[in-house]
């Protein structure tokens, strides 16, 4: 799979129901096709608590979102505040499908 179609994978996988930092780390890390224990051995974060995260069951603070962003190469902005994704992802989406039409055509 290119890192394309792998972007636009990750993006697709958020636009159904609520988007949540839990939602953006899990989708981003599965995308990425890295494990917990993965991110554990990167950023020393418990398989447990990360678990807990992706379920929307325990909350971020700011350092934590930073060693995690960091491992799925995000801004931590974009796990610490996911209502903004939440509001312009079907707007950028279809941005992407037009343009990328475009590029084919």
């Amino acid at each position: 799979m290119t890192k394309q179609i792998k972007a636009l994978s990750f993006l697709d996988s958020l636009i159904d129901g609520k988007v949540t930092s839990g939602k953006i780390i899990k989708a981003r890390r599965e995308t990425l096709g890295l494990t917990q224990k993965e991110i554990y051995e990167l950023t020393g974060i418990k398989t447990t608590f990360l678990s807990a995260v992706e379920n929307d069951k325990r909350n971020l603070g700011v350092e934590t979102a930073s060693r995690i962003a960091a491992a799925i190469g995000l801004h931590p902005s974009s796990i610490l505040f996911p209502g903004e994704i939440d509001k312009d992802i079907a707007k950028i989406i279809k941005k992407r499908e037009k343009l990328l039409k475009n590029k084919a055509a």
